[in-house]
């Protein structure tokens, strides 16, 4: 099959429903669908604190936009490689992400931490304390190259598709630590039953930043120094707080608890 088909077939099946997937006369935006609150999946469309934020800038500079679903995390950065999506809600920096993507100015921390079970917290001051550990974080996740290469090097990690199960993992007491950011652990060890039986170590792992991209393939890179622009006076008037604030609650609010599980036999 043609590579031109097999991206049209594709881009079909996961964009189902939509004649947009290749649409030149408006932005298509998507993100990771499991970060509470900054954002995360709801139905075909992605909502949280980032979405808020694009849906800002877009409409204070009249540029038309749609913001939807477009599969797992690893997915969405491949749409953004392939140019299939414009831009995405929120990610972090890294080498091989600035080779298809163009970045904005950072809009918020983003502090990555350390989960553990309750009773089972151990000493953690720097990334040696892991070593001969068993870890767990979620597929498609890299984070300062320099941690990533450290991971390779020296630890002992299991890739999860969802947060949830490094949470069932770590009660079942078959990991000992999970690699999380700090906002997406709390909400989804809320939601699924884990706040009183997970807590983070005080200790950052490292403090990443946020920033949107912008496909290298897209007509609409030109507009990032307007969007700095809004980014910069929302930072000024601490209106980023305030969303990631209000869309925690509001995740905790509208996403049923689920009751806890036992992880699936490897």
């Amino acid at each position: 099959m043609p590579v031109w088909l097999k991206i049209t077939v594709s881009c079909l099946i996961f964009l189902a429903g939509s004649t947009s997937c290749f649409s030149k006369d408006h932005l298509i935006i998507s993100g990771h669908p499991e970060y509470p609150p900054i954002m995360w999946q709801q139905g075909n469309t992605i909502t949280g604190a980032a979405d808020h934020m694009a849906r800002h800038i877009f409409k204070e500079l009249g540029v038309p936009f749609e913001i939807k679903y477009t599969g797992p995390w690893k997915r969405v950065q491949k749409y953004a490689e392939k140019g299939i999506i414009d831009v995405i809600l929120a990610a972090y920096k890294n080498p091989h992400r600035v080779t298809y993507m163009d970045c904005t100015d950072a809009f918020m921390a983003d502090p990555v931490v350390i989960f553990v079970k309750k009773g089972r917290v151990f000493p953690f001051d720097k990334w040696e304390d892991l070593i001969g550990k068993n870890g767990n974080t979620n597929i498609g996740e890299r984070y300062d190259p320099a941690f990533d290469q450290y991971i390779i090097d020296h630890l002992t990690i299991e890739r999860v598709p969802k947060t949830r199960q490094n949470f069932m993992k770590l009660v079942a007491e078959r990991s000992d630590y999970a690699i999380i950011g700090l906002y997406p652990g709390l909400a989804s060890a809320t939601v699924g039953g884990y706040k009183d039986k997970v807590t983070a170590l005080s200790r950052p792992v490292l403090e990443e930043h946020f920033y949107m991209t912008f496909s290298k393939k897209s007509k609409y890179r030109h507009l990032i120094p307007q969007v700095n622009a809004v980014i910069k006076q929302l930072r000024a008037q601490s209106k980023i707080d305030l969303w990631i604030n209000e869309y925690l609650t509001y995740y905790k609010s509208t996403t049923p608890q689920s009751p806890q599980q036992s992880p699936k036999a490897d």
